[in-house]
C-alpha cells in the first residue's frame, strides 16, 4: 500500500495562509500524497535543520 512521502521541505520569512494570516520564519514541507495530490505542513523555525532549503521571502498555501 502506497503512503505519503516527504518531496521537499523549505523555509521561508512569510508564510502567507489561505485565510490571510501571514506567519514569519516557517518551515514548509511538501507531502506527496498516495492519491497523487500534495499536502502542505508548517512550523515554525527554530533552528537549523538538515536538508532544508532557506528560501527567504515570500510564500503562499
Amino acid at each position: 500500500m502506497p503512503t505519503d512521502r516527504l518531496t521537499e521541505r523549505f523555509a521561508v520569512s512569510r508564510l502567507h495562509l489561505p485565510g490571510g494570516e501571514v506567519l514569519k520564519n516557517q518551515v514548509v514541507e511538501v507531502w506527496q500524497t498516495a492519491d497523487g495530490s500534495k499536502r502542505y505542513n508548517y512550523y515554525h523555525l527554530e533552528r537549523e535543520l538538515p536538508f532544508t532549503t532557506w528560501r527567504g521571502g515570500d510564500f503562499w498555501l
